[in-house]
């Protein structure tokens, strides 16, 4: 077996395939004056796995290209380290549902099996799947750092409590989540705080940081309840513009990510990243 990476992968796809012994290459991308992307490989491959993240459109048509560049392949494997669209899973009349349609335009290609790493949402598949998650690096990077009874965990909305619950329960811990109140423009007028967290240091969990909107609201929620302080864990981060000032001026004392999403190494000393390359590998190392 041998890995093929997506041009925003390469850093992480590397290190998965020095854990793991093997050759990692990446295609040729040729863009034209329009926009157009063509994808060529200089050699014919039989039995690959792809390290991929479609964080931005081009990323996803990367992907479907190199896909479709290795048709003659025997054996794929896809590996998204980050699957966009994830948050638009909704379906509804008269409107798009682009976590479905892209999960579609993927079984169309000759994929044997496909690895998730903390998708939005349960990916919806017929095809075998192993889904992933960042979560034990999390848990043990917090048993490394924090004593169980400074901390207390928290969920940053009602949607991540199942998961804010699972690490509250492994290290056994208290557990505290907020909930957002909305005014009548559907924006977010309060959050009120569930749980006792004074004078305790709040460790956030959430799947992805976007405009990092969320997590700043929520610290200060913690911190109007007289937290000690505000500390943040998130798999992905997607960081739209503006989202690291917002969030490197913000009362997080720190904020911990994955290096799932391929992001500058010049980040403030408020940053911190895990890798995932292990997890990953150990994954991919059963499909050699």
């Amino acid at each position: 077996m041998e890995i093929i990476y997506t041009r925003n992968s390469e850093k992480l796809a590397k290190s998965i395939a020095e854990k793991l012994n093997l050759s990692a290459s990446s295609a040729l991308v040729k863009k034209f004056h329009n926009g157009e992307m063509q994808v060529s490989l200089q050699r014919s491959f039989s039995h690959v796995t792809v390290i991929a993240n479609t964080s931005t459109n081009e990323d996803w048509f990367e992907l479907f290209l190199l896909l479709d560049a290795l048709k003659n392949a025997r054996i794929i494997n896809l590996c998204l380290t980050y699957s966009g669209y994830s948050r638009q899973d909704k379906i509804n009349p008269n409107e798009s549902c682009g976590n479905m349609l892209f999960f579609k335009f993927l079984e169309t290609f000759n994929i044997s099996k496909f690895i998730f790493l903390d998708n939005h949402n349960e990916p919806i598949l017929e095809s075998p799947f192993q889904h992933l998650s960042a979560t034990p690096l999390f848990i043990q990077d917090i048993k490394n750092k924090y004593r169980t009874d400074d901390i207390v965990i928290v969920s940053p909305d009602l949607g991540r409590a199942k998961e804010a619950q699972f690490v509250a329960e492994t290290l056994k811990t208290d557990l505290a989540i907020c909930v957002k109140s909305r005014n009548v423009f559907n924006k977010v007028n309060k959050i009120n705080v569930l749980g006792n967290v004074e004078n305790k240091i709040c460790i956030l969990i959430d799947d992805m940081i976007d405009s990092g909107a969320t997590l700043c609201h929520a610290s200060s929620a913690l911190l109007e309840v007289k937290a000690y302080k505000v500390v943040a864990y998130a798999t992905h981060g997607i960081f739209s513009q503006g989202a690291l000032q917002s969030l490197a001026s913000s009362d997080i004392a720190k904020i911990v990510i994955t290096d799932s999403i391929y992001c500058r190494d010049n980040l403030s000393d408020k940053f911190e990243k895990l890798s995932v390359a292990e997890l990953l590998a150990n994954t991919i190392r059963v499909l050699v």
